[in-house]
């Protein structure tokens, strides 16, 4: 992978994860029809992947070409809204975990404080630990290479792979309780419609069961988000235990994927969620036909 390929290929994902994003807050903010309990969250991580595809890319160009640009503060700053992004997709699957798989439970769980908690624990969360790696930035000289060692395997552990197996196992228990919830309505309808048959009373059956639009929408996410930190994590170990040499294309291919995790999330919105879609459109016409009328 040439360097100049590789910023020209940075830059049209940042601008599109821009863009996707400021759209996908825009539209939420706007249509009080999506002021719903999942959208809160969904805007939470739009938030945060606004937050990574403005910051990353550019602050990595702009230390790469300013000798004088503090690298870490560059890093902090970087650490925190990926680890941001990262939590209100945790909190985001949580929600979507709980209404599937727990879906007589949702109102009661799901309640106003709960809701305020858990997207404040995915902002406060990278907050404390922005303020710890401060700290560790002012006495790191003073730590050995093995308490080094330590804290990194720690950090790892905590928060790269411990929220990848999290999400992974979540996605699989939502696809399993999704199919068994599909194929039970279905024997169920079956029997509607044989009731039916056999009644002189003509009544069309209703579609019941959980969107497959809503377990692709998981699915799809996590997929991207397993994909991006697979390759840190695999680049964390080789670096720490020296067991592998990493190139700078994994790296740059890393930093591509770090960008593709926050820019695709509005894509994966605009084709899998209906109601956003919906507004989507609503608005562009609404646009377009004010337009036509100034004209």
């Amino acid at each position: 992978m040439s360097v100049n390929w590789f910023w020209i290929v940075g830059w049209l994902v940042t601008v599109f994860g821009l863009m996707g994003n400021a759209w996908v807050i825009l539209i939420i903010a706007r249509r009080k029809r999506l002021h719903t309990t999942a959208k809160w969250f969904i805007l939470s991580l739009a938030v945060a992947d606004f937050s990574v595809t403005s910051g990353y890319f550019s602050a990595s160009f702009v230390c790469n070409v300013n000798v004088a640009c503090n690298d870490v503060i560059r890093f902090n700053f970087v650490s925190f809204f990926t680890e941001a992004s990262m939590f209100a997709l945790m909190a985001m699957i949580a929600e979507r975990y709980i209404a599937i798989v727990y879906c007589l439970k949702y109102v009661r769980v799901m309640t106003k404080k709960n809701i305020v908690a858990m997207v404040a624990a995915s902002w406060g969360i990278p907050t404390f630990l922005f303020a710890g790696r401060w700290v560790q930035s002012k006495y790191y000289h003073r730590l050995s290479v093995r308490g080094e060692l330590i804290l990194t395997i720690c950090y790892t552990m905590l928060f790269e792979v411990t929220p990848t197996i999290i999400l992974v196992t979540a996605t699989l228990h939502i696809l399993l309780i999704s199919r068994k919830i599909s194929v039970e309505m279905s024997k169920l309808l079956n029997q509607v419609r044989f009731n039916q048959a056999s009644s002189s009373v003509g009544m069309r059956a209703p579609k019941v069961g959980v969107k497959k639009s809503i377990v692709w929408l998981v699915v799809v996410v996590v997929a991207i988000f397993v994909t991006c930190y697979g390759t840190e994590i695999y680049i964390t170990i080789c670096d720490t235990f020296q067991l592998c040499e990493v190139t700078v294309d994994t790296r740059s291919a890393f930093s591509v994927l770090l960008l593709a995790n926050s820019a695709l999330n509005p894509l994966v919105y605009a084709v899998l969620k209906q109601d956003i879609k919906r507004e989507t459109k609503g608005l562009l016409c609404c646009r377009a036909v004010k337009t036509n009328r100034i004209n």
